[in-house]
């Protein structure tokens, strides 16, 4: 099937069924494998890296291990006594500056007594880390409701069309109730997962300050345009999407894969 072909068909499995369930399922704690290692890349080439860059490299090449950690510092933190001596004992796992303890607390008191410590509990605490001013925590609340903002593909150079964009600048933009916020997610078809890739700390008249889990700068989005900078220096072109029109698109690519799996 054709991308021509194959809108046609979206517009006529969008009239017949807005409802469908979607092949997709949303983790806000998912990385995809090219996000992460690129990430531990990043950090592996930071000569002095700070005790948060540090701790992040470790999550991600050693969730396990990492994981194993943050469960002893949930004991001493549960165990409780004084503040100096419970700071001190969560020094000696890893864990030195009151802005990492800080994070940690915040992540221990969001955990239900029966919650085990996993690979996604790992990185809920990194994002937390990561972002001091809070900038992802309201999509670490299990209450949150998101409803599609925009979809939105985007290429160096000109906008494409007819969905025939690279498939890592495919997003919908999803609102948050009820604070409103905006996030950006990206589709990985072969896990069958969306996840949020970026979300909005600054709105302007002009534009949209993006940044990722990691607390790194993702891109400024120009409201008028859709010209996206990202941090390189390099621009990406977009155009909004129907976010129907969007998953349903995901939902073509993922069942190709599916059937190419089965061939």
């Amino acid at each position: 099937m054709n991308i021509r072909r194959f809108c046609y068909a979206i517009g006529a499995l969008l009239a017949v069924s807005a409802n469908a369930d979607t092949l997709y399922r949303s983790d806000v704690m998912f990385i995809s494998d090219a996000d992460r290692q690129a990430e531990i890349e990043k950090l592996v080439s930071i000569e002095s890296p700070s005790e948060q860059q540090y701790l992040t490299q470790i999550a991600l090449e050693k969730p396990e291990v990492f994981a194993r950690q943050l469960n002893r510092a949930r004991d001493i933190l549960l165990a409780g006594g004084e503040p100096s001596q419970v700071s001190s004992r969560l020094k000696t796992e890893g864990f030195y500056s009151p802005d990492t303890q800080s994070a940690l607390q915040a992540f221990v008191l969001g955990l239900h007594p029966e919650d085990s410590i996993n690979a996604s509990r790992v990185m809920d605490f990194v994002i937390r880390m990561n972002n001091p001013s809070g900038a992802w925590n309201y999509l670490l609340e299990p209450s949150i409701e998101l409803d599609d903002y925009a979809g939105l593909e985007c290429a160096p150079g000109k906008a494409p069309t007819e969905l025939l964009g690279p498939a890592e600048h495919q997003y919908v933009i999803q609102v948050a109730h009820p604070n409103m916020e905006l996030s950006l997610w990206r589709f990985d078809a072969r896990q069958a997962t969306s996840y949020p890739v970026a979300t909005v700390v600054e709105t302007t008249v002009e534009a949209y300050r993006l940044v990722d889990r990691f607390g790194s700068d993702v891109a400024i989005l120009n409201r008028d345009d859709l010209s996206m900078q990202v941090p390189t220096g390099d621009a990406l072109q977009c155009q909004k999407v129907e976010p129907s029109v969007m998953r349903a698109y995901q939902d073509h690519r993922r069942e190709m894969i599916l059937s190419e799996k089965q061939l």
